[in-house]
């Protein structure tokens, strides 16, 4: 129940901070396409923690990018901000690489290691 309340806080953050008009751009910490990978690498890793019970698949992947597309495409509406397929691309990248992180430490937990001896 935690780990869900933290994904809900930190998705609406998420759509707070994409969703705040910018009258006046400020200078970026880290390059824009760098924080969409890795608030949405974030965003995966949580939630595939926060519903456990389920593997991360083409469901959690489908829904968070659909978060993302939701919120590019309420951007257009919002003064200082627009919509940005190189967005979504960040988006589903840090999604996408989430994804085949998990799979492959999983793939290694599941595969018996070799046994050294004779033959």
């Amino acid at each position: 129940m935690g780990l869900q309340l933290f994904l809900l806080l930190m998705m609406m953050f998420v759509a707070w901070a994409s969703l705040t008009p910018v009258y006046d751009p400020k200078p970026m910490l880290i390059n824009d396409k760098l924080a969409h990978f890795l608030t949405y690498f974030s965003l995966a890793l949580i939630s595939d923690n926060a519903f456990a019970r389920s593997h991360f698949a083409l469901k959690k992947f489908s829904w968070l990018f659909a978060f993302g597309v939701s919120l590019e495409i309420l951007q257009q509406f919002v003064p200082g901000r627009a919509f940005s397929y190189l967005d979504m691309l960040a988006n589903a990248t840090g999604i996408l690489l989430y994804a085949i992180m998990v799979r492959t430490v999983l793939l290694r937990k599941l595969t018996p290691k070799p046994v050294h001896g004779n033959f």
